[in-house]
């Protein structure tokens, strides 16, 4: 049957919704790195309330840990992506009035479903203890009232942004991209506002602290009113990430779906749409489970601040990783399906290993590069009003140790997808969990054994990355039965490290040159030109593939305009 087309709607047939492609990931691509750059704004500006040695804002991070926890586990990615395949199947099979039914049955149980959950775990911290029963453990660290208090006020956010996530989805499947890619930037925008209306509210600085370090109990008092302002603005951020989407859903005519109206005989049911996003969700919380211990081993375990800093440090390793993952899985990833669909071992190998490389080509220039100006990087970020120097010092050794986990989790990304890709979903899960238990080994060693700050769990990290990488790749060819690698991986990669390295190297002297002579801010840009000009020259005159195919495509726009 064809796709119906919606009364009082706009929606072209499904094979003409997806036109325009270059124009459309351009759109996106810009979007998406807008709320990256608002995202960064809103930390410098909590960094500059809060500071670096805040309790109360650590207790605020361990509790946005928890909606972190299950937006990934049951929002995006693999619910958005479950949901997707359905509604496509739908809407040229039955038709779009049949694909707004689907749509609505579906927010209906993924609703209630949150809204149990959310009761559950609210009951859950609620009654929860202090300390970790049998082991004494004091796993919500100095402040576990503030900890319990923050984590109720948020948890509501995780409802907001699934079921925005089941909206993102939705509106793909209709050619509707605009939309879903603007809310993560209007979320951020309203978050940016609600702090910028607490510094007016509460000024940028406290009173004077008691002692070196110290907030006093007037300036712990201050930060918990500060806190709760802000969890309340989480929540108007999520509803307003929710809002911006709704005009498209009623374009689309997915708001129109009637609760009433049966599904078609032989079309997917909400709960077995939920039921397939399973495997790759569980994928995902295994990651966010070890965020989390990582969150909470900085509360019970490290000096004031850690959690913050622990936190900040990998926001900003995350800018990398997240350009490296959008390359891997937003445009190979449907392709890798499609050759598995087709069972061509040789075309998904091939695919995998000159994806593999491309990440290489950047992952590592970036990597190296923001190692060396990790200091730079975070004084110039967030060192202001309240974040102090001293701040700066503890976060920088942790991003640096970070950088070394930016190619095995782009790399992992994608070889886990590979294995999607071939119909294995365990596989990646089972080393991921057992990632998450040597990470806990490594963090206690390192914080208990070693007394290492924040850098240690950035170690244990680093190492747990690049274990998961190394434990799946042997894999593809045993377990998947793809064929050996083909690409002269030793010959590329000796490439991309000896010239990122000189790349990285240059970045550093034009920083360490320009540092006190102009603003640190202008300082680090052109640090940054300088490696990505050097990385850029010196691997087109030894032609790596990454670096020549952005030349190729530069040249072809200038000779266009």
């Amino acid at each position: 049957m064809g796709a119906a087309k919606a009364s009082g709607t706009s929606v072209p047939p499904p094979g003409e919704r997806h036109s325009r492609l270059g124009r459309r990931t351009a759109l996106i691509s810009a979007l998406t790195l807008l709320s990256r750059i608002l995202g960064f704004i809103r930390e410098g500006i909590a960094s500059a309330l809060f500071g670096s040695n805040s309790g109360i804002y650590d207790a605020f991070i361990t509790a946005w840990r928890v909606p972190n926890l299950f937006r990934r586990f049951l929002g995006e990615g693999a619910l958005s992506t479950s949901f997707q395949t359905a509604l496509t199947a739908v809407d040229s099979d039955h038709g779009d009035e049949a694909g707004n039914t689907l749509f609505v049955h579906t927010l209906r149980m993924l609703a209630g479903l949150l809204v149990g959950l959310c009761l559950v775990v609210m009951s859950l911290v609620y009654f929860a203890p202090d300390q970790m029963p049998y082991t004494g453990w004091p796993w919500l660290g100095d402040d576990p009232a503030e900890v319990r208090e923050l984590t109720l006020r948020v948890l509501p956010f995780v409802i907001l942004v699934c079921v925005s996530a089941l909206f993102t989805g939705a509106l793909h499947v209709r050619g509707r991209f605009g939309a879903p890619a603007v809310a993560p930037a209007a979320m951020n925008v309203v978050w940016v506002i609600t702090l910028l209306v607490i510094a007016l509210r509460f000024g940028w600085f406290g009173p004077s602290p008691a002692a070196p370090g110290e907030l006093g109990v007037e300036g712990q008092l201050r930060h918990l009113e500060m806190a709760r302002w802000l969890a309340f603005g989480v929540l108007i951020a999520g509803v307003v990430q929710l809002g911006v989407q709704v005009p498209a859903l009623r374009s689309t005519g997915l708001a129109m779906g009637r609760l009433r109206h049966a599904l078609p005989e032989g079309a997917p049911r909400p709960l077995g749409i939920l039921k397939r996003s399973a495997p790759l969700a569980l994928g995902a919380a295994v990651y966010q489970i070890n965020v989390m211990v990582d969150g909470l081993m900085a509360e019970s375990l490290l000096p004031k601040g850690a959690p913050t800093l622990h936190y900040l440090a990998n926001r900003v390793q995350q800018f990398p990783v997240a350009l490296v993952a959008i390359a891997a899985t937003g445009a190979v990833f449907p392709a890798l399906q499609a050759l598995g669909h087709k069972r061509d071992l040789a075309a998904v190998r091939s695919l995998h290993d000159r994806t593999h490389l491309a990440i290489a080509g950047v992952a590592i220039p970036a990597a190296l590069g923001l190692m060396v100006l990790s200091g730079p990087v975070i004084a110039a970020l967030f060192e202001r009003g309240a974040f102090s120097s001293e701040g700066v010092a503890r976060t920088t050794p942790a991003l640096q140790v970070l950088c070394l986990a930016i190619l095995p989790a782009g790399a992992t990304g994608l070889i886990a997808r590979t294995y999607y890709s071939m119909g294995d979903f365990l596989t990646p899960v089972k080393v991921s969990s057992v990632m998450l238990v040597l990470n806990v080994v490594l963090n206690v060693w390192f914080l208990k054994g070693l007394g290492m700050d924040v850098e240690g769990l950035a170690a244990a990290t680093a190492i747990t990355s690049a274990l998961n990488a190394v434990a799946l790749l042997p894999g593809l060819t045993r377990k998947l039965g793809l064929p050996s690698c083909q690409q002269p991986v030793k010959t590329v990669l000796g490439k991309i490290i000896a010239v990122s390295v000189v790349a990285a190297a240059a970045a550093g002297f034009a920083e360490s040159l320009l540092d006190g002579v102009v603003g640190r801010t202008l300082a680090l840009v052109v640090a940054v030109a300088v490696g990505g000009a050097t990385y850029l020259a010196l691997g087109a005159l030894v032609r790596i593939d990454v670096v020549l195919t952005i030349a190729r495509k530069f040249v072809h726009r200038k000779t266009v305009s």
